[in-house]
């Protein structure tokens, strides 16, 4: 309930951020990410985390990723590594159990496929577009 009291009084904050320029809006929220990173524990390499996780969010919209992969890795993936982890022990280590499996295999080249395939529309799109212009 007090929640639902704090946001009430605080909606004419949100609508003013919400008609906020980007251009202000974004230093804003790196400088609070980076200051709230280093708050939590005191140690600066929890800023580099920050950063690093940043600049391959950047990376990810860059490249056009979807997010519902993303949040199905992070609800997933606590329950894969164990089943990771099973399957090496049981190949005493060796990674080739992905691909010599039968039903392993398929899924990790599909699975690699999938995760390089917007570098590669993107790579065609750049290349068409400078055909384009070398034509014109």
């Amino acid at each position: 309930m007090a929640a639902v009291l704090i946001n009430l009084a605080f909606i004419p904050v949100f609508i003013w951020m919400l008609r906020m320029p980007f251009t202000i809006l974004a230093p804003m929220i790196f400088v609070l990410s980076v200051v709230g990173g280093y708050a939590a524990t005191r140690h600066m390499f929890d800023v580099w985390m920050t950063i690093v996780f940043g600049l391959g969010a950047l990376f990810l919209r860059k490249f056009d990723y979807p997010l519902a992969p993303a949040v199905l890795a992070i609800v997933l993936g606590p329950i894969a590594e164990p089943t990771l982890r099973q399957s090496l022990l049981l190949s005493s280590g060796d990674p080739a159990i992905f691909l010599t499996r039968p039903i392993a295999g398929p899924i990790t080249v599909i699975a690699l496929i999938l995760i390089f395939l917007p570098a590669v529309k993107l790579l065609r799109k750049t290349r068409k577009k400078a055909q384009d212009g070398a034509a014109i």
